[in-house]
């Protein structure tokens, strides 16, 4: 990993990195990605709005398939994408495990990545992306859409995240689930406590999730994947950023959806 941040935690000084920045086409032995971490398995159509990201049918970051004025996309985050170019990137819909065939899955060629114009490579701001695809998702109970929040929605309470990539930092063998857990909002000002980090801050657009005392967490790989809000079904989030995975006082910093509502909706209908 590079981009290493330092940060005052409790007083003291401590090297962390940041994480869940893609800025390659990832392989199954690349030990730069992560997934989540204290999580569970997925069973089939339990998340149907997961995406697989794949640049040259390799696995890079995850995303969440939304419907806006009847068009299809995919969400995800900016710096999943930036860089990449079109032709080498697709996306699977349906999918659960990896390395097998269900017959659910659905497979489309991005044609079109519509980045946010002001997203901050450095700092993760606007660290967001709408992706066109070839062709629409044929919906089934398999591959469905997520809905949205509305615009300036604050989202409290209980959060679940999937996505694919490690189940540790320590034992780095990838697995081929797809895997979910439930973490809890922190508000702003809390999380921008905890991120003494110089040239990174915890802005308006940006929503903390984790566990004070660690243990549980998105991580590298989870990158551009679903935050879902508990409480309403919708798309809260899209995993960003953070420094150690799971690591007390440290949470997932998100992507805040409802703070771009008015821009998806915007670039949808230039397609």
């Amino acid at each position: 990993m590079n981009n290493f941040k330092f940060f005052l935690l409790l007083g003291s000084f401590t090297l962390v990195t940041s994480y869940k920045i893609e800025t390659s086409p990832i392989s199954d032995n690349n030990t730069r990605n992560y997934k989540i971490i204290g999580g569970t398995s997925a069973s089939e159509g339990s998340f149907p709005y997961q995406i697989l990201l794949q640049e040259l049918g390799q696995f890079s970051c995850g995303g969440s398939f939304i419907i806006v004025n009847g068009t299809h996309f995919v969400l995800t985050a900016a710096h999943c994408v930036i860089n990449v170019p079109t032709s080498i990137l697709s996306v699977v819909a349906g999918e659960v495990d990896r390395y097998k065939v269900s017959g659910n899955e659905q497979t489309r060629r991005v044609t079109r990545i519509i980045m946010h114009p002001k997203f901050g490579k450095h700092d993760l701001v606007n660290d967001i992306a709408l992706l066109v695809i070839d062709k629409p998702f044929t919906v089934n109970s398999y591959v469905s859409p997520i809905p949205l929040p509305k615009q300036g929605q604050t989202t409290t309470g209980e959060v679940i995240v999937t996505g694919w990539g490690l189940t540790s930092i320590f034992f780095r063998t990838r697995t081929r689930l797809l895997q979910k857990v439930r973490l809890t909002i922190l508000d702003d000002n809390p999380c921008r406590l905890l991120y003494l980090v110089p040239f990174q801050w915890i802005h308006s657009s940006m929503l903390c999730a984790g566990k004070l005392v660690g243990g549980s967490d998105s991580c590298d790989g989870d990158s551009g994947g679903p935050m879902k809000a508990v409480n309403g079904g919708y798309l809260a989030g899209i995993v960003s950023w953070g420094t150690i995975c799971a690591f007390p006082l440290q949470p997932g910093v998100n992507t805040e959806v409802s703070h771009y509502i008015d821009w998806i909706e915007q670039e949808a209908r230039t397609v």
